[in-house]
């Protein structure tokens, strides 16, 4: 096979690509990852932003693990390169008028929550065996390609029958209304079908605007907990988080490790200009430079928006699909500050060292009104988000 030439091309060496890399390579196909950046990763990635502490890293963008399935952490062998996760635990939220820790203990979880109204306390266990239900069904489903809704190749109504008859034991009518109502409700909507204290919907509808441009009052969110629950670090532990040793640029290398490991080549400071197609199919790509590359299968692993609208012919695609991705939008509501400690945090809502609080995460949430107040260029007198992290 010629130098340049390869089974396939992934555009783009975050997580996302390295681990498709991996997976081609593992099986056999000459593979190559193409890095615009100085190293890979991605979003994925660990730095020193301290000249004068240059011992002292934080993750850069994205912070915890959850939703890798272990199935890839087993397929690609990512411990032997490295990666190890530490559970996050549940969460804390201080107030000036007391707090609720949630650390997995029944027990403690009840006194905490009670503190606040015993019928949230109550329903609580019911809750989380009621989403988790849900989860359970709908995880494994993340893991399959899903069926062409409304062809009618008979190969595409096969899928679809047979993904019926793989649910058929797991989905009945009320099952059906249930998953609805999860991506058509807003987070705030379903909680208040479980709780009514505001404090504690408050702390639970943080699961509802991870990772979203809204509030927990847009229909929608009742789906995005949901889909937090599906996460399993690798212990069994479903909706589990944790964080890894390393940092989160520790993931990427391992990933990438084991992408090499199994044969696939990685190349970094290697910009895709262009997606070459000819006769309607890729059969490669050109880097900035005029370097070209061949494969009958590139896999891209970049924003959509570089790909459908900057390194491909807007003539090789549906024109419907090109006005699709030129609308969708896909800002992100997140802003991430790194703090370096002097010593472990102490809240005045539990005054002295407490070893379940210090190793959990503090989360204070403003809800709606201060969601859209900063959608509207406003400022509110408390965060949406605040995060800390004792280390």
């Amino acid at each position: 096979m010629p130098a340049n030439s390869y089974d396939a091309i992934v555009i783009g060496g975050g997580h996302n690509g390295l681990v498709a890399a991996a997976y081609l390579a593992k099986y056999g196909a000459r593979t190559v990852v193409l890095e615009a950046r100085h190293k890979t990763g991605g979003a994925a990635d660990t730095m020193a932003p301290w000249p004068e502490a240059p011992d002292i890293k934080v993750t850069t963008l994205s912070y915890v693990m959850s939703l890798m399935p272990p199935s890839i952490q087993r397929d690609l062998n990512l411990e032997r390169f490295g990666y190890k996760v530490h559970p996050q635990g549940m969460g804390y939220l201080p107030l000036p008028d007391g707090s609720i820790l949630q650390s997995g203990d029944a027990r403690k979880d009840h006194e905490s929550i009670a503190r606040f109204s015993k019928h949230d306390a109550d329903q609580w266990p019911a809750f989380e065996a009621w989403i988790g239900r849900i989860a359970n069904i709908m995880g494994p489903l993340l893991m399959e390609t899903p069926p062409h809704l409304g062809s009618k190749k008979a190969s595409d109504i096969k899928d679809i029958a047979q993904l019926g008859w793989q649910l058929r034991k797991e989905v009945d009518q009320q099952t059906v209304a249930d998953i609805t109502r999860l991506f058509t409700m807003s987070a705030t909507d379903l909680l208040r079908r479980w709780f009514e204290n505001d404090v504690f919907i408050g702390l639970q509808s943080v699961n509802g605007i991870i990772g979203t441009w809204s509030g927990p009052d847009a229909p929608g969110t009742a789906y995005v907990m949901m889909h937090h629950s599906v996460g399993d670090i690798g212990d069994g532990e479903i909706a589990s988080w944790g964080y890894p040793e390393g940092g989160m640029g520790a993931v990427g290398d391992a990933c990438a490790s084991a992408a090499r490991s199994f044969g696939a080549e990685i190349r970094t400071n290697a910009r895709v200009e262009r997606v070459l197609v000819r006769d309607g199919r890729t059969v490669g790509v050109a880097l900035e430079g005029g370097e070209e590359l061949s494969a009958p299968l590139v896999v891209t692993a970049i924003h959509p928006k570089i790909t459908f609208l900057e390194q491909i012919e807007r003539s090789q695609l549906p024109t419907t699909f090109v006005e699709d991705i030129e609308h969708w939008r896909t800002r992100s509501g997140t802003v991430k500050i790194n703090l370096a400690l002097a010593e472990l945090p102490e809240f005045t809502a539990d005054p002295g060292f407490d070893p379940d609080i210090s190793r959990r995460v503090a989360i204070h949430t403003a809800r709606q009104r201060g969601n859209e107040a900063c959608r509207k260029g406003g400022r509110i007198a408390m965060p949406v988000q605040v995060v800390e992290r004792a280390q």
